[in-house]
């Protein structure tokens, strides 16, 4: 049994990838650049290179396989790997081979949030690869993660503070917001993909916290006993989304999500019911902070 992984060089598809491959699994792991999954290879996946912006790719990818995992996103993407190619048009290209390849399982990666009336296009085109799944006839498990921390906690906040001695939030940034760990969604992507219990399901998937920008940036600021937090006025930042929008839409998309209130976008998630069905002990925002504060102050320490 071969299953897909597609995005695989990506946070949760390659952390999905080594799980299977340590539970005996076939993986096939399809990149853009070979170069970048050597650890994969090393594990034992079948690597093949592959391109959600060319369908002769993915039919190619999805020939012999019996699972799929889409864990590929472009929210950051521009130009020909803008979020309307990878994530729609892409998307809609890979359900299309991987029914014509007769894969028995759909396993996709949505959003936590994803609607038709979202005030951001990535989470209304997440929505809309859903409802293609839903119309379609392959058998499928809709995953809906909220803001991995990988990204949202440390990326895109505290990473900054500790390299650079500084972070810009939008706004006040005081709008609460769930994260979640990769590692806490591993489990439950593998159990969609080995097992049928998770068939036609829709999981939404969160962590045990709802902190908002600011907490988290004070959190890193006490933890590294550095740097400056700055807020970016509102104004400004809906000011340079527009300014940058044609250049690079990624960016601009990113600004947006900073603008965007919690009456229009709550993005709060209580992981009981989640728990009670999966459980667990997940990773906390603290927990994860000091991991990457420790980290940085190694790397300090190996460049003295």
């Amino acid at each position: 049994m071969t299953i897909l992984v597609v995005g695989a060089t990506g946070l949760l598809g390659r952390a999905t990838a080594l799980a299977l491959l340590k539970d005996g699994k076939r993986v096939r792991a399809m990149v853009r650049d070979r170069a970048r999954a050597a650890d994969l290879a090393q594990a034992g996946a079948e690597i093949v290179e592959g391109d959600l912006t060319d369908p002769a790719s993915l039919e190619r990818a999805c020939k012999g396989a019996f699972r799929v995992f889409a864990a590929a996103h472009s929210l950051l993407g521009r130009g020909r790997y803008s979020s309307a190619q990878v994530d729609h048009v892409g998307h809609s290209a890979l359900i299309a081979a991987a029914l014509g390849a007769g894969v028995e399982r759909f396993v996709y990666t949505s959003a936590l949030g994803a609607r038709e009336d979202h005030p951001i296009d990535f989470f209304r085109t997440k929505f809309e690869i859903e409802e293609v799944l839903r119309e379609s006839s392959v058998p499928f498990t809709i995953l809906r993660p909220s803001a991995f921390m990988e990204c949202h906690v440390h990326r895109f906040n505290g990473q900054m503070l500790l390299d650079k001695g500084g972070t810009f939030l939008i706004g006040p940034a005081t709008k609460p917001r769930n994260f979640v760990a990769v590692r806490d969604i591993v489990p439950i992507a593998v159990e969609a993909l080995v097992t049928d219990i998770l068939v036609g399901r829709t999981i939404e998937i969160g962590g045990p916290d709802n902190l908002s920008n600011h907490d988290v940036a004070l959190m890193y600021q006490v933890r590294a006993r550095q740097g400056k937090v700055r807020h970016l006025p509102l104004g400004v930042a809906r000011t340079l989304a527009t300014l940058v929008r044609p250049f690079h839409e990624g960016v601009a998309r990113v600004l947006d999500i900073g603008l965007v209130s919690d009456d229009q976008w709550p993005e709060e998630f209580d992981p009981r019911e989640l728990l009670a069905e999966f459980p667990r002990k997940q990773t906390t925002v603290d927990q994860f902070i000091d991991e990457r504060v420790r980290e940085w102050r190694r790397s300090r320490v190996g460049k003295r």
